[in-house]
């Protein structure tokens, strides 16, 4: 332990957690209009999270006194993939609260990674672009190495579709229907095309994990929730967008990036937002929310298409094979954010 007032899954009192969440500003009025009508079920998912310490998750605590400064998780929802989420540090205390749980986590992923065990092959996060901190810490590594296969960012645009009760019907010439191998290969040829990086890899969408469900059965074996659901639309029998439909515990993520729809848009130029709409009214049962939040790429479909969302997210992701140039770039970052004295408040995702 570098720092002793920093613990890794230890005993939290939820309430202290909580309020410290708010004083952070990492639950902004946002965010808990949109928890609040929840906010028992996200009580419920935090005591299990917390007080259980299932295997699938990993907290980190900056505190003091029995007074909690900084926070920082990570939860298996990938096969071989770890989030990294929940970055919040107080702002009214030490201001190296944020960097220190960060550091520890980066610690503990260094030396874990390797055993088979952790299935940790990647780390993702999702932060937003405007936030400095995550866009100096991952932006910055990202830049450094400089290796699409080794650390990449791809923005998404986040909006909430909101369900509705209409019977819904897309043209004959159109389908929605389970994602096949060979859609797979083709999001892949894509992707590879526009990005190069490693989102298909790190979000188990590469043909071979399709049916892929061990995960799901862990969750389930925990008391959690997992669902993943994988849909191709196509015209004419050609893949114009790949649809990913996850389903999970209310509060398992608070800005919902674990219980929500990703679309993939392979034809900007052939796929009017009407059908895309269409496709998500039929998805939308599939959660019991009212306002569904979805993640969508590329984000130039939806200034195409005069889509009105609410924010970017970008998804940073981390090959683990790659970790020395990570590590190498995170010392330096530290050693100068000490000097400089750098101060940070809520974090990301």
């Amino acid at each position: 332990v570098a720092n002793k007032m920093t613990y890794v899954c230890n005993w939290v009192d939820l309430d202290a957690l909580w309020k410290f969440f708010f004083e952070a500003g990492f639950v902004y009025p946002g965010k808990y209009a949109l928890m609040h009508t929840n906010k028992e079920k996200f009580k419920e998912t935090y005591e299990r999270l917390y007080i259980q310490n299932p295997n699938i998750a990993r907290h980190f605590i900056y505190q003091s006194k029995g007074i909690i400064h900084g926070h920082i998780s990570i939860i298996r929802f990938y096969e071989n993939t770890w989030m990294i989420h929940h970055h919040a540090a107080s702002r009214s205390s030490d201001s190296r609260a944020g960097l220190v749980v960060l550091n520890q986590v980066e610690r503990y992923i260094n030396d874990f990674h390797r055993l088979y065990s952790t299935r940790m092959n990647f780390v993702i996060c999702y932060f937003r672009p405007d936030n400095r901190f995550p866009h100096r810490v991952f932006g910055g590594v990202t830049e450094s190495m400089n290796d699409p296969k080794g650390s990449s960012i791809d923005p998404f645009a986040y909006f909430h579709y909101r369900k509705n009760s209409d019977r819904v019907e897309i043209p004959e010439s159109w389908a929605l229907v389970k994602a096949e191998s060979e859609d797979l290969v083709d999001l892949e040829s894509f992707y590879e095309y526009k990005s190069g990086g490693l989102m298909t890899h790190a979000l188990d969408l590469e043909p071979g994990m399709l049916g892929s469900d061990e995960l799901s059965k862990e969750y389930q074996r925990l008391g959690f929730k997992r669902e993943r659901h994988l849909f191709s639309l196509k015209k004419d029998g050609i893949l114009k967008a790949f649809i990913m439909v996850n389903v999970s515990d209310t509060g398992l993520n608070m800005s919902d990036l674990t219980n929500c729809i990703h679309v993939i848009v392979l034809d900007s130029d052939d796929l009017p937002y009407t059908i895309l709409n269409s496709s998500l009214c039929m998805l939308s049962r599939y959660f019991e929310q009212d306002e569904v939040p979805v993640l969508l790429y590329p984000v130039s479909y939806t200034e195409s298409q005069s889509i009105a969302y609410e924010k970017i997210y970008n998804l940073w992701v981390l090959n683990m094979q790659h970790t020395d140039q990570y590590f190498k770039f995170m010392e330096d970052l530290f050693s100068r954010a000490q000097k400089d004295r750098f101060k940070n408040s809520a974090g990301f995702g």
